[in-house]
């Protein structure tokens, strides 16, 4: 990985749709963003915010999240979902994730994503010991 990678950020616009609602066994819980996509966009902005620091064979698997979703993003409104680095040890990187939406300043969302970063050659290592656990 390069270094100087803290602070760097990124982040991911998502305009909230009917199917990204709180929905449970096909039933709509709440006609509002769930925590599920609140996820999601966390980790793609987790990734978009370390990919420019890959070099040679560097990869990165997830590790953990942990958010708090503690505010409503209406279907129709925009999200913004930012990833900040905030720790790298050289293995762990730690994003810190907040989420608000767009033209209010409402935060709806914070949080951290955890990535481990290895070599792709090990990732592939770890891949194949799970196909042949699982028989795939």
């Amino acid at each position: 990985m390069k270094k100087d990678i803290l602070n760097h950020h990124f982040t991911v616009r998502f305009i909230v749709d009917s199917t990204m609602t709180a929905i449970l066994d096909n039933n709509q819980i709440h006609p509002v963003c769930s925590t599920v996509t609140m996820v999601y966009y966390a980790e793609l902005a987790a990734r978009k915010a370390i990919e420019p620091f890959f070099e040679g064979d560097d990869q990165a698997i997830g590790g953990g999240i942990s958010i708090t979703h503690n505010g409503m993003a209406m279907v129709g409104e925009t999200v913004s979902m930012t990833a900040t680095i905030q720790s790298f040890d050289g293995k762990v990187l730690i994003c810190d994730i907040m989420a608000g939406i767009d033209k209010t300043d409402e935060i709806v969302c914070r949080g951290t994503q955890t990535q481990i970063v290895l070599a792709q050659t090990k990732i592939d290592a770890l891949i194949e010991k799970a196909k042949v656990r699982s028989g795939s």
